[in-house]
């Protein structure tokens, strides 16, 4: 079952609503905890029923296994134990064939190994528990209530494709349910999230699937792009892979906030960062965390061995628990190579700044850009009017804006340009797509637009009749991304949004200008539901990318 289907939004979603609140209206918060874990089994048993006897196996274990650790004197061997044998879990089903094929391509021996689907979210609950293991580990606190537990790792909400969730970040949210009464502003900016996400996925993400999907097709397939056509395919499986993913983490968070509880945010405009460092701390970011607390900094971090070498180490990892594949290790190579680059970088920035620091006597500081210049003066007087606050924010942002841009374009780019090997299914498909990238294949346009200044054109490019692109469908779907590009770029992001229709904690909620302009919004979020749901019901269920994962 898909957030995005009528099944799940006009059946499963209001019932579950509908049950938790009547068991919670009665007093029976124990019960209506229960009541979520089994719903959210039913919703994981809806994809297969099969697996559903491996995700309970899985939990039940690591329970036990996690009061073990917490009450046993050999705590160590214990962990070791639990991460092996969920690490071993994972391996069977998503690795299995991958490492398989690798040794009989590399001895030339015939290995047989057996066809197993990969179950749903394997990724994400398993990774979910070895932090919990981790956690109680160093801790010594272990969940003691099984049904607490079952709904730490089955709620679904956050189930298929993260967020990735601690156990201390929501346990005390359940216990809390049962003395705290649930919040309306909690409920309707859990509708404003869901609704946001689902017009993401359906009205932005799976338009742009049908002008990346056929040039991936083609590459894989041994065709040549042209430089467009690349351009074209890689920049809009770039948004469509950007909105799918953000559409489904604004869904999750609004969903359990229906339930009163708050997960933490996943995706915060990760294309509007400066660096690749930044870059990962908005993308993903619970996984982002994961991979730091639980794999860089005990391979020793920046504090002990090499530090470009403990992070490519960690972004192969990274690039492996994506998918079993080399394109996806090739993928977290290019990143922790990138990473590696961004760190040296800006330890050459601080050499340069302290040297210029000698050189002029101090003088020199950083400011909120993060470029060298000159210390102002601060204003030291409170009293400053609004008129000379407008003058001095305009230079202020206009600078901001001008210094960051570079950054952000660098970054994008970048990022882009990994996704090649991230979305292909072949590395030949993939480094054919970076050929045609950088025009390493030629340069084909439409015969109408070559027609405007042939003797121009024919220098460096061929016409193609009509307005296709050759394996790029058609040159609308230029307008389609540059639309994406402006959203993901320019607009505010959903939670920025969602904070500001409430207001900031003090801030006299009841102005009439916010109250309006919060109708407002919330009308043209209705209204995007509405279409959302008008489109689903017409054509075929539509997955997430990250289901893959």
């Amino acid at each position: 079952m898909l957030f995005n289907s009528i099944p799940f939004i006009l059946v499963f979603l209001p019932a579950v609503l509908i049950g938790y609140y009547v068991l919670r209206y009665f007093s029976l918060f124990r019960v209506s905890l229960g009541w979520l874990a089994v719903a959210s089994l039913f919703f994981y048993a809806w994809w297969n029923p099969k697996y559903l006897l491996l995700l309970l196996t899985s939990i039940v274990l690591n329970f036990y296994l996690g009061k073990s650790i917490a009450n046993s004197r050999y705590k160590r061997p214990l962990l070791i134990i639990g991460i092996s044998g969920n690490l071993a879990a994972i391996a069977v089903y998503k690795y299995l064939g991958f490492f398989a094929s690798t040794v009989a391509q590399l001895t030339g021996a015939e290995i047989a190994v057996p066809e197993l689907l990969l179950p749903l979210a394997i990724s994400f609950f398993t990774f979910q528990q070895i932090a919990y293991l981790v956690d109680t580990y160093r801790t010594g606190y272990a969940e003691e209530m099984f049904d607490r537990y079952l709904l730490f790792v089955s709620f679904f909400p956050q189930l298929i494709a993260g967020p990735i969730v601690h156990h201390k970040e929501v346990a005390h949210q359940f216990s809390l349910l049962s003395v705290r009464a649930g919040r309306i502003d909690q409920v309707s900016t859990g509708l404003f999230l869901f609704s946001i996400g689902l017009a993401k996925k359906v009205l932005i993400a799976d338009n742009l699937a049908p002008f990346a999907n056929p040039v991936f097709s083609a590459v894989d397939s041994g065709a040549t792009p042209t430089f467009l056509e690349a351009w074209g395919g890689l920049s809009a499986y770039t948004f469509q892979l950007y909105f799918d993913f953000s559409g489904y983490a604004d869904m999750a968070v609004g969903l359990a906030k229906l339930f009163g509880i708050d997960l933490p945010i996943n995706f915060n405009s990760p294309y509007k960062s400066r660096s690749i460092i930044e870059f990962w701390r908005r993308w993903h970011m619970t996984l982002s965390h994961f991979l730091r607390d639980y794999l860089y900094i005990p391979l020793g971090g920046s504090r002990r061995g090499s530090r470009s070498l403990n992070l490519l180490a960690t972004m192969l990892l990274g690039g492996l628990w994506h998918g079993a594949g080399w394109n996806f290790i090739i993928w977290g190579g290019l990143h922790g190579a990138f990473l590696i680059v961004n760190h040296q970088w800006l330890l050459l920035k601080t050499l340069i700044r302290s040297n210029l620091r000698v050189a002029y006597g101090g003088s020199f500081t950083e400011n909120s850009a993060g470029s060298p210049a000159e210390k102002s003066s601060q204003p030291t007087h409170e009293s400053v009017n609004r008129v000379a606050r407008a003058r001095t924010w305009y230079p202020s942002y206009l600078g901001t804006l001008f210094s960051a841009t570079p950054g952000v374009i660098a970054t994008f780019l970048a990022v882009s340009v990994a996704w090649a090997f991230f979305r292909a299914e072949t590395i030949d498909g993939a480094i054919s797509m970076l050929r045609g990238i950088f025009g390493l294949q030629g340069l084909v346009i439409p015969e109408k637009i070559y027609q405007i200044a042939p003797g121009f054109f024919s220098s460096f490019a061929n016409a193609s009749p009509g307005l296709a692109l050759g394996s790029f469908p058609h040159i609308k779907g230029f307008a389609v991304i540059f639309i994406a590009m402006l959203l993901a770029f320019f607009a505010p992001n959903s939670n920025e949004l969602a904070q500001w229709i409430r207001g900031r904690p003090g801030e006299p909620y009841q102005s009439q200008t916010r109250i309006l302009l919060g109708l407002i919004a919330m009308t043209i979020t209705g209204i995007l539901f509405v279409v959302s749901l008008k489109i689903i019901s017409t054509v075929p269920d539509s997955e997430f990318l990250y289901f893959n994962f």
